[in-house]
This record gives C-alpha cells, structure tokens and sequence, in this order.
C-alpha cells in the first residue's frame, strides 16, 4: 500500500514523498486521512522555535476513516468508521503509564535511528493506528470537526486537573484556539468564566461563545477586574494559554487562596521566575499540563461525536497538503484563523 507523506526535511523545508507503507499486523487498522490540523506545534518545530531532529512527519490532530483492518481487531472498530486518531504511544507498562500518566509514556519518547522520519505522521495520506489509539465517532454530523478531538483531550485533561467544577469561577488568559475549547469545555461543566485578551476580535468571540466577562488587560487592570468579579477572591482556577512569564506571575496574583493555576503553554524563551512567596502566603497551586491521556481522549471523542459543545462557531478553513507553504503563511499570519485543517486535493471539497 502506498501513501503520499508530506515531510520536513530540514528547518523551513519540506518534501511529499509516496512511501510504501508495511502490512497490517494484529489490532492495526489502515486510516485514511480526511482532515488533519495545522497546529502551532508543527508550525515551530517548521520554523525552528522548537528544536528537533529531521525529518520529521507532523500531524497529531487526525479524523479520517477506516478502509482496511487487520483479522484481529475490536469489535468497535469496523471498515467505514469515522474516527479520531491518538497518534501517541502508550505501552501500559513503563512506569509512566501504570502511575496514570500514559500522556508522558517512555516508550513514546524513545529516540529514532539517525535518518529515519519520526513524529505523529498525520499529515499522510494514509495512515496505520494501534487500535488502542482510535475513538470512532458515531455520532459525528461533519467528520472535520474529528480533528479536534485531540486539542480538546487536552484540554478536558487540563479542566480535570485543576478541579474546576459548576459554580467555580475559572480565569483563562489567552482566547486563541485553546482559550475558546477552555471557554467551552468550562461553560459545559457550569462554569463561570473570565477570559483575559488583548485583542478586541478574540474578546468580542469569547463573549459570544458564552464568556460572563471579557477583560482587555491593555486598557484595565485585570487582576482587580478579576477580584470586582470574584467579590475579591479571585478565580478558583486560572487557565494559562499565552503571554510570557510576566503575565505567568500576573495569574498568580488573580487567583484566589488555595487556587490552582494550570499552566497550559510553555514560555519558550523567557526563563520564568515564579514569585514563591504569592505562591507560599496563599497557598497556591500550580500545576503543568501537556497532551492528553486515553481517558481525555475518550471523553472528548464522545463531546464532539455526540454534538455536546458547538463548534461551528470556530474560524476553522480547509487548506491543501499539497499548497504547504502558503498555508503555514497563512497560518502564521492571520491570527484570526483558529486552525487551518489540511486536506489532500483528491479530498478538497
């Protein structure tokens, strides 16, 4: 079977390759890729803002379709399915996964032979799953919408973490992609939410998916913003998705004692210096979060299969696997655009 592959060969460049692709072993299934998100994490690993070796296959937010499987499969999964794909290895036996943390599994980090393409390998035609690595979907009314069953894994796993529950009120600083599924995620748990953005097109969006206030933090001070809500307490939860180690320090201050700050994006560059004593004097905590687990993952899978959280109200616009460059401009570019879903021409609607 062969497959067309679009893969980085070097910092800013890129080829599509037809790769001949092995027999299906047991509890494998042939997927064929319908839709696959353009995410800010292969756009950096694309330019060089994250470090890692060539050449490298992206492309972790997969929907597409089973067309083949191997003799021994689950039962669930049959030829024609809708699903998700979890491209992320999990071996439920290194220390990792059996303490709950399958999201961090050993295995799946494992280095490659020198030369040889690595990474999620959505961004292909066609692809082999584990079987424990597909959620079919039912359910699903429009099957792109599949491709964003992983950034909401990610955060249902992040919601989960911080505890936040109906009637908290929760803060999230940042209203791109992952701001708007936290917003939505949150509503759906009954939530009270904040979003904390500069920009007034993303603040006027959150407040029409369902925000109960919408804080431009150029023109107000919104960690008072915050407490005026909170009666001065402060937000339950905060929700970090964007702004560098000074707002990081800022979402200290805006939460309430005994709060959770979840820190959703890494800082990169900045070297972040945690005020310790915000943190000791009020009884913070701060905790990390970073892709999801098989249970977000199933959870999230049911959301959008079964049409629980609306996501047509989402910038989303198809672009062509084989017009790569322009779509990662546009990409970068135009910050209105929540995510560029890839398709390959013979599938371009």
């Amino acid at each position: 079977m062969k497959s067309k592959q679009l893969i980085f060969t070097a910092e800013g460049k890129y080829e599509i390759r037809t790769v001949e692709l092995p027999g299906l072993k047991d509890n494998q299934a042939l997927v064929k890729v319908e839709a696959c998100g353009l995410c800010t994490w292969e756009r950096d690993i694309f330019c060089g803002r994250e470090k890692a070796t060539f050449p490298f296959v992206g492309g972790h937010e997969i929907a597409g379709t089973i067309v083949d499987t191997a003799k021994e499969i689950p039962r669930n999964i049959k030829i024609g399915d809708c699903v998700a794909v979890a491209k992320w290895k999990r071996c439920n036996q290194c220390y990792e996964c059996r303490k709950g943390f399958d999201n961090q599994c050993s295995e799946a980090v494992r280095p490659v032979a020198e030369g040889v393409a690595w990474g999620p390998a959505g961004f292909s035609e066609y692809l082999i799953a584990e079987a424990y690595e597909i959620f079919p979907l039912h359910n699903i009314k429009e099957l792109h919408y599949g491709a964003l069953v992983e950034p909401v894994a990610c955060v249902t796993r992040s919601v989960k973490r911080a505890g936040a529950n109906a009637g908290d009120t929760a803060v999230i600083v940042g209203a791109g992609l992952m701001g708007l599924l936290f917003l939505k995620v949150l509503k759906f748990r009954g939530v009270k939410v904040i979003v904390v953005q500069r920009s007034r097109y993303r603040r006027e969006l959150a407040k029409v998916m369902g925000a109960d206030s919408v804080i431009n933090p150029l023109e107000e001070e919104w960690i008072e913003k915050v407490r005026d809500f909170t009666g001065g307490r402060g937000g339950d939860a905060v929700f970090y998705t964007a702004g560098g180690s000074e707002v990081l320090n800022q979402c200290l201050k805006a939460t309430a004692i005994g709060g959770k700050i979840l820190i959703y994006a890494p800082i990169h560059s900045d070297v972040p210096a945690l005020e310790a004593d915000e943190i000791h004097y009020r009884e913070l905590e701060v905790i990390g979060s970073v892709r999801h687990d098989k249970e977000s993952f199933r959870h999230a899978a049911q959301i959008i299969s079964d049409n629980l959280i609306h996501l047509g109200d989402l910038n989303l616009e198809f672009g062509k696997f084989e017009n790569f460059g322009d779509e990662i401009e546009k990409a970068r570019n135009n910050r209105e655009i929540h995510r560029i879903l890839l398709q390959w021409d013979s599938n371009f609607p």
